[in-house]
């Protein structure tokens, strides 16, 4: 490529992206340690999206999906990745060729309740997600760092720590925030700071996995044969259920295989519909606009999404689902069961099992019993008449307002008519979060990597994602308002996620009010975004002489055609189980307003070929 082509395809931008796409060009006609070196430097907008996605949802799910399949389903997540990432690839295909801003590219040439629907839903979920990533980085000061100083039995007591701490994360976040908003080297500074936190919690989170590995707790040949697909797990239990379910009586053994299969179907759905989430497909083309990146970025952007989303979130996903399958699968939660009959039943499952450490003393939280004590309710009262079982239903639900300790009473002579396999299989299933991790680690690990280091990788979870949704609100606000995204609209906008200081004071209480409303909507427009994108990649009136043709473009449809064929149908799913009728219900009014607008719109005409000339540049501050 000669000077001339060089300056056409970065479309006049300045000296210092020129210069970019010069170290590029060499990078690949040299090859080898030099390119690689020099594809690092220049990467940064891949990490940005590992600092959205890599939060506490990540966390929880392959939290989760240890406990319920051990490593069996491995490969979920990085499936569900790749499938974002043929996504966030066109999103970036139509940035750099055309320089057009995404949220007024989908009003324009796809549908404004599609883009409007897409901005809104990515900015209040910011204001609500942002909260239980506050939760959870105090959690980990109070639980895992410096207990002695922060929490209810820290020095400080826990509404002094808590305030303390939000004030904290906020004030650091908003620091590095805003030098992003500055642009140039405030850009650079924060996706420098960006790509040591993603590298310090994949560092983390594989120290804990290699220090597992070191005291023969894992079965690496188990671990690679999970990362092979197997989407029979949405029908049948992981194996080791066999052995369990064999043991309960027949004729509940199917409900507890519909309660096994269902959770399996619910992670492997929810992970498709969630990996990408609506938050990280507003920001991409923003970040790469910021950079002032063009048509000569194209190739280099499918390096910076693998090296920089797809291997940390690969990494840091899977040490956490091995972590937590060598600790959790299979194995009851501790203070559930009567330790005798719990390791009566151990050595009838396995005689040549381990007996558990029972000086750990680890007690299961209220929500954990909760959880528990439900599954074995439900059982009971299978056993039953249809007419007893509601009756009883009914007595509970009452009891649960006028007498909770004469609920409580039922509850428990319920859960006493199971069996004691029943019970085993009930507590092996409930939910565990990072805390019970790091405590069941540390007499394989030791404290230091139970707690400090696994704890650190968690904390770097919590703030990536604190800062990540700082600056989408930014940018989401300026995009409002038709502000340029450097200025103080961007420091306005930020601002909306300081939200997340209630958290650990609030966010219990708002929980369910928040959450069911913005997890409705997140789900409902998911799909339609990735079908936005999609038309887009299609919209010769956009791309002109850009738009992919033969192969290309066969092969461009084919990839995001069956990320649509996974993806909505995983989203509608989603909204019917969580939200029934009225999920399903919302979904069809925003369609049929989409259909409206869509019909009453004007025809667009074309009057010169938009994608031919040079992109613009990134809007610069007043």
């Amino acid at each position: 490529m000669n000077e001339q082509e060089r300056n056409e395809n970065m479309g006049g931008y300045d000296d210092e992206v020129l210069e970019q796409a010069r170290l590029l060009q060499e990078a690949d006609e040299a090859g080898g340690i030099k390119k690689v070196a020099t594809y690092l430097r220049l990467s940064g907008p891949g990490f940005l999206q590992s600092a959205i996605t890599l939060g506490g949802g990540s966390l929880a799910g392959s939290l989760y999906l240890g406990v319920l399949a051990g490593t069996s389903m491995l490969w979920v997540q990085p499936l569900a990745m790749l499938l974002g990432i043929i996504m966030l690839s066109a999103i970036a295909y139509v940035t750099l060729s055309t320089g057009k801003r995404p949220f007024p590219a989908i009003n324009e040439y796809v549908n404004p309740v599609l883009g409007w629907g897409w901005a809104i839903a990515a900015f209040v979920a910011n204001m609500v997600w942002v909260m239980p990533q506050y939760t959870l980085g105090i959690g980990v000061f109070q639980q895992n760092l410096m207990p002695g100083i922060f929490g209810e039995g820290g020095m400080l007591g826990e509404f002094t720590s808590n305030l303390v701490l939000v004030l904290i994360f906020f004030v650091v976040a908003v620091g590095f925030v805003w030098n992003y908003g500055r642009g140039g080297w405030g850009v650079k500074i924060f996706e420098l700071i960006i790509k040591v936190m993603v590298a310090l919690i994949m560092i983390s989170f594989i120290g804990v996995v290699v220090r597992l590995s070191m005291v023969g707790e894992l079965d690496w040949g188990a671990i690679f044969a999970g990362f092979i697909p197997d989407p029979g797990m949405i029908l049948r239990p992981a194996e080791g259920f066999v052995a369990i379910l064999e043991n309960v009586p027949e004729e509940f053994r199917e409900h507890w295989e519909e309660i096994i299969v269902s959770d399996q179907r619910g992670v492997i759905v929810s992970t498709a519909a969630t990996a990408v989430g609506i938050n990280m497909t507003f920001l991409f083309g923003y970040s790469l606009l910021k950079r002032g990146w063009g048509k000569s970025f194209r190739g280099f952007m499918k390096f910076d999404l693998g090296f920089g989303l797809l291997i940390p979130f690969l990494i840091a996903t899977a040490c956490v689902v091995v972590a937590s399958a060598s600790q959790f699968h299979l194995e009851p939660q501790y203070g559930l069961m009567d330790p005798e009959e719990e390791a009566e039943i151990r050595r009838e499952i396995d005689p040549d099992a381990e007996p558990r450490d029972e000086e750990l003393e680890l007690e299961a939280t209220s929500g954990q019993q909760e959880e528990y004590e439900g599954h074995l309710v439900e059982r009971a009262l299978l056993a039953m008449d249809e007419e007893e079982a509601e009756s009883l239903r009914a007595e509970l639900a009452e009891l649960e307002e006028e007498d909770p300790d004469a609920r409580d009473e039922l509850a428990a002579s319920l859960v006493g008519e199971t069996t004691a396999y029943d019970r085993y299989l009930a507590a092996t299933l409930v939910r565990r979060d990072n805390f019970d991790l790091a405590n069941a680690l540390e007499p394989f690990t030791g404290v230091i990597f139970a707690q400090y280091v696994f704890g650190i990788g968690v904390l770097g979870v919590a703030f990536s994602s604190i800062t990540m949704l700082m600056i989408i609100s930014g940018v989401g606000f300026c995009e409002f308002l038709n502000k340029p995204h450097d200025g103080k609209w961007f420091r306005y906008g930020s601002l909306f996620p300081a939200t997340g200081l209630l958290a650990p004071f609030f966010w219990a209480a708002a929980a369910p009010w928040l959450v069911v409303p913005t997890s409705m909507f997140a789900f409902l427009l998911i799909p339609l975004a990735y079908i936005s994108f999609f038309l887009l990649m299609n919209q010769k009136t956009l791309l002109g002489n850009e738009m992919p043709q033969g192969g290309r473009r066969i092969a461009w449809n084919a990839l995001m055609g069956l990320a649509l064929i996974i993806i909505v149908p995983a989203s509608v799913y989603e909204l019917w189980t969580q939200y029934g009728v009225r999920g399903l219900g919302v979904a069809v009014l925003f369609v049929i307003l989409v259909g409206i607008v869509h019909y009453l719109r004007p025809p667009r005409s074309v009057t010169e070929h938009e994608a031919g000339s040079p992109p613009p540049p990134p809007p610069s501050s007043e």
